[in-house]
């Protein structure tokens, strides 16, 4: 397996650009998937402006490569989203799965209108991203997540 790792300084490159990008979309929310989108989320919200920023847990993962059968909601977004823009923010569109059960969940609570950034964009998931920052096939390591990526392979 091909694994891209990133230090700090390409992955504030890569929300920098994902916020130009989304900056003219406006939103009202930002919403961060747990957790691979809490990070990115977070930076994006500060050079965008957008000052209310939510959680929703979204677990598919189990392990490098490793999914369950389908992605669950494991903590519910509290906000109330009716009539807002909302900008979802996840590290990587992987199979795309988990952005579309968060996308369905936060319609379904009354969102007017969503986009999903992602930092990431793997070209067999089935979900497309409306921004995202580059394009691959390695399995992407990102700062937050060294020590569990070390764990998982056993250094």
């Amino acid at each position: 397996m091909d694994i891209l790792r990133l230090n700090w300084e390409a992955t504030l490159h890569f929300c920098e650009e994902l916020a130009m990008a989304a900056k003219r979309f406006k939103p009202d929310m930002i919403v961060g998937l747990s957790r691979g989108g809490l990070v990115p989320a977070r930076i994006l919200s500060d050079i965008m402006e957008v000052h209310d920023i939510g959680i929703l847990g979204v677990a598919f993962y189990k392990g490098i490569g490793k999914t369950g059968d389908a992605p669950i909601i494991t903590q519910e977004l509290t906000m109330d989203v009716k009539g807002k823009r909302i900008l979802i923010v996840d590290d990587v569109a992987d199979t795309g799965k988990s952005l579309v059960v968060a996308k369905d969940y936060l319609l379904k609570k009354g969102a007017r209108e969503i986009k999903v950034a992602t930092l990431h964009f793997k070209p067999e998931s089935e979900f497309k991203p409306d921004y995202y920052a580059e394009t691959t096939t390695s399995w992407v390591v990102y700062p937050w997540e060294s020590h569990e990526m070390e764990k998982e392979l056993g250094n």
